[in-house]
């Protein structure tokens, strides 16, 4: 007798495509719903092991209840559960997305390098998630849905039942005789997905459409292999643009763009804004963007939420809104191990310390420094920094040439030696470098704080 479809799936799935070895450990998104119970159920089927990750999102009166019951579950399976408890102070567009990113925030935090997350979200699933996408008006990256697997955290989160449908996962509930837990939310038409899982799907199948679902998964999954052409066409242009950079940096040279067609330059916008984990701009801005990219637009600047980009020649620099920082005027020198200060990240090390970003820069080494007093302070009109050859230069030539721009040369704090070097401006000077030597120094880092 063949085994249900759930397992003989999740088996194909985790042993065969993705090649797991049998006594690799993974985790499951356990909710105690329907999907995750099938899961859960198949999974221990087939000899998988496990541990259950349960977020108890708070948020209704029996989410202590729902905890319980993952702990209960798992114990009669005979694995671990571990219970994660969202926060209340959540930042994001609405109810269900505020949920969504905390709960993924807390499930990345569990995974270590090389750990797997398994979820049980089904083709029903991928369906309602690209109608909501287009209804939003998304681009290829939200039209694709969800991916069958993705990097989460230091792991992977992979959905071994994207291709299965929520009946084939409720007949084999019924088969086994489980029981779930069912989420008054899935049913509260104040969600966006409640609404379109109980009215539009069922009118699209009265309609004549009785295969929606699966279509649109379908059509999900063709856009999925276009966002992988456009991530590979972007990785080798990437590759020529900023041929001695690991990561893409804050600036972009519109020859670059210029020498595209505009459906090519609206991906390589939009891949370079994705890189540097800028919030997409919709269609208007976009265009706005672009226009900085075209001829006699120097100097000339964009501003959304709390991002700038700014044109000076041939580059389109970005840069995130500084706070406001309070300098201390007294002397400065760091002597603990890392920490912050004015708002920007320091540590001391060989190489760049791994809690810093590729941005950091090495601006001295402990015997540089010191018998040195280091200041932060901002430029003021008319002063005066002293170069490398000794000689006296204009502060504001130097923030010119560095392409800092007009709105930040008053506010960026410079660190200054006694002697009236300039040591560092964060984000800008110096460049970023290498600083390997038996000597440790000592590294400044703005974007690992800001970013």
């Amino acid at each position: 007798m063949a085994p249900p479809e759930p397992e003989a799936w999740l088996r194909h799935k985790v042993w065969t495509e993705w090649s797991l070895p049998p006594e690799k450990r993974l985790f499951l998104a356990f909710s105690g719903g329907g999907d995750s119970t099938a899961l859960l159920a198949a999974g221990q089927a087939i000899g998988l092991q496990l541990h259950l990750l349960h977020v108890n999102h708070h948020w209704h009166p029996d989410s202590d209840r729902w905890a319980a019951h993952a702990e209960q579950q798992a114990a009669r399976y005979g694995y671990p559960c571990t219970v994660l408890n969202l926060p209340a102070d959540l930042e994001g567009e609405g109810p269900e997305d505020r949920a969504r990113q905390g709960r993924y925030a807390l499930l990345a935090a569990q995974l270590q390098a090389g750990d797997w997350l398994l979820s049980a979200q089904h083709r029903d699933d991928q369906a309602e998630t690209l109608l909501l996408q287009l209804l939003r008006g998304a681009g290829i990256d939200g039209l694709a849905a969800m991916p069958e697997r993705r990097p989460l955290g230091r792991g992977t989160l992979a959905r071994p039942f994207l291709t299965l449908s929520r009946a084939q996962l409720q007949q084999y509930l019924r088969q086994r005789g489980l029981t779930w837990i069912e989420d008054p939310a899935n049913a509260d038409p104040r969600y966006a997905r409640a609404r379109v899982r109980q009215h539009v799907f069922p009118l699209l199948a009265d309609l004549g459409w009785p295969k929606a679902s699966e279509c649109l998964a379908r059509s999900a999954t063709n856009l999925a292999d276009q966002r992988a052409v456009e991530d590979a066409w972007y990785l080798a242009r990437k590759q020529e643009i900023w041929a001695t950079s690991k990561s893409p940096p804050h600036w972009l040279p519109v020859r670059a763009v210029q020498a595209l067609s505009p459906p090519l330059q609206r991906v390589l916008l939009r891949r370079w804004l994705r890189d540097l984990a800028v919030p997409m701009p919709d269609q208007h801005t976009l265009q706005r963007l672009l226009r900085l990219c075209g001829p006699q637009q120097g100097g000339k600047r964009l501003q959304w939420q709390d991002v700038f980009f700014w044109r000076q020649g041939e580059r389109l620099w970005f840069w995130r809104e500084l706070p406001d920082f309070c300098l201390d005027e007294r002397p400065w020198l760091p002597k603990l191990p890392s920490g912050e200060s004015c708002g920007f990240r320091w540590a001391w090390g060989k190489e760049r310390p791994v809690e810093l970003s590729e941005s950091a820069v090495a601006v001295g080494t402990k015997t540089q420094l010191a018998a040195s007093r280091l200041y932060w302070r901002r430029r003021e009109e008319g002063s005066l920094y002293c170069n490398r050859s000794g000689q006296k230069r204009p502060v504001k030539k130097l923030l010119l040439e560095l392409a800092v721009p007009p709105f930040l040369r008053d506010r960026i704090p410079i660190l200054w030696t006694e002697a009236g070097e300039i040591l560092c401006i964060p984000g800008f000077y110096p460049p970023a470098l290498t600083a390997a030597g038996a000597e440790e120094w000592l590294w400044v880092d703005w974007t690992a704080a800001h970013r």
